[in-house]
């Protein structure tokens, strides 16, 4: 396998992390806000706010490293 398609299957493994972290951070914000609005602030509302700020900075973090290894294409 030639290394512009190794860095090729890699973005393409990082998108479907990418899409799984989407995936968790809707449901993670949709059953919080669901806690939210029935006033229930129990160890469960606030592991759902801490679980939201680490996955949007895992998500955040991924994205930068796919976005540099696409622009790391345009060099080969």
């Amino acid at each position: 396998m030639s290394y512009i398609d190794k860095e090729k299957e890699y973005i393409g493994a990082l998108k479907v992390y990418l899409a799984l972290i989407t995936a968790l951070l809707m449901g993670d914000i949709s059953a919080t806000i669901k806690l939210f609005q029935n006033n229930i602030f129990d160890f469960t509302f606030w592991m759902g706010i801490v679980t939201i700020v680490v996955l949007a900075v895992i998500f955040m973090l991924l994205a930068r490293l796919m976005h540099k290894k696409i622009n790391d294409l345009e060099d080969l």
